[in-house]
């Protein structure tokens, strides 16, 4: 690390922390309790990183914890040293966002075993005992988009963009999009494209979503489906120009893209906040679950759209969620890449 982003990182940290007053005491001390939060990368006024913060705050003004702070990654490479200066300062729970931060927050579980970590959407391969994966069930939520968008279309024709396969999360959302639009109409034509490109690009190739999602609707889909980050919200921004109706992933896609929204539907969406919120609050009482906990999956609300949306659809889909939950309706997308 060079000495420009030690100190850009070092002054980003004073003026985070400065940011939660008021400063009750030392984290250190066992009768204080702090969680600290570090993103994968970038800001916490959106996505993943804006739900695991708000969770945060959620504790704190419920008198469960002390003291929330957060450090913002604007380096990928200051990962682990972002962990650690929570850990050093005696942090209870560190919460860290994203996939990409899972071999840093890993290493910092074994490195600081008194130290309870949770790591938001990142699936754990080996169990620590202080570490705990919050994951979903990404397929349901999709499976529940593809039957609205099979509902919804016009043409016959829907479509998904979606980042690299490889990637399970993305792989659930869109094989589950495909699986409940089949499954609530076998006629509807679902193409699905998966992006193959540079990895340098991953979740951020907005040329390639865009292209993908014109190409797709030249083709005839009339509702577009997209995972990925930045690709797919490129992907979805044609697609509203284009005048098709849009389901978003991960967050509620409404609360972050003004655009789009006279053409979007919902969002298949992950349940950060409460999952983290449930988490915390196991962990004050003693029942830390090490290895992978399961939030909730399902949909954001259909906001501008809603009356669009007949009222029996709707009440299909709450069926189809109740019976995802239990088992009875079973996708059947593997979790873990084979």
């Amino acid at each position: 690390m060079t000495i420009k982003r030690i100190a850009f990182s070092i002054l980003l940290t004073v003026l985070t922390f400065c940011s939660c007053a008021p400063r009750p005491r030392d984290c250190a001390r066992a009768d204080v309790y702090c969680v600290g939060l570090v993103t994968d990368f970038g800001a916490v006024d959106e996505g993943i990183n804006r739900e695991a913060w708000l969770a945060l705050q959620d504790e704190r003004a419920q008198g469960l914890i002390d003291r929330i702070d957060m450090i913002e990654t604007v380096d990928s490479r200051d990962r682990a040293d972002n962990i650690r200066v929570l850990a050093a300062d005696g942090y209870d729970v560190i919460v860290t966002t994203g996939a990409g931060m899972a071999d840093e927050t890993t290493a910092a579980a074994r490195n600081y075993p008194a130290i309870l970590f949770i790591g938001v959407e990142q699936p754990q391969n080996q169990r620590v005992s202080n570490l705990t994966g919050l994951v979903f069930h990404e397929e349901r939520s999709g499976y529940l988009a593809g039957i609205l968008a099979a509902a919804m279309t016009q043409t016959n024709h829907i479509a998904a963009v979606c980042e690299d396969k490889f990637i399970d999360p993305i792989r659930r959302y869109c094989e589950g999009f495909k699986a409940g639009a089949q499954d609530a109409d076998p006629m509807v034509k679902v193409a699905i494209s998966y992006r193959d490109g540079s990895q340098e690009n991953l979740f951020n190739d907005p040329d390639w979503g865009r292209a993908t999602a014109s190409q797709l609707i030249g083709a005839g889909a009339d509702v577009v489906f997209a995972a990925g980050g930045n690709t797919a919200d490129a992907a979805l921004e044609v697609a509203a120009e284009q005048e098709a109706l849009v389901i978003g992933t991960e967050t509620d896609t409404y609360l972050r893209m003004a655009t789009i929204r006279p053409r979007l539907l919902t969002s298949a969406v992950n349940d950060v906040r409460s999952g983290v919120r449930d988490l915390i609050r196991l962990a004050r009482d003693g029942q830390f679950p090490a290895g992978e906990f399961f939030g909730r999956a399902g949909l954001a609300p259909f906001h501008d759209l809603e009356r669009q949306i007949p009222a029996g659809i709707v009440q299909g889909l709450e069926e189809s969620r109740l019976k995802l939950e239990i088992g009875s309706i079973n996708p059947k997308i593997p979790y873990k890449s084979p």
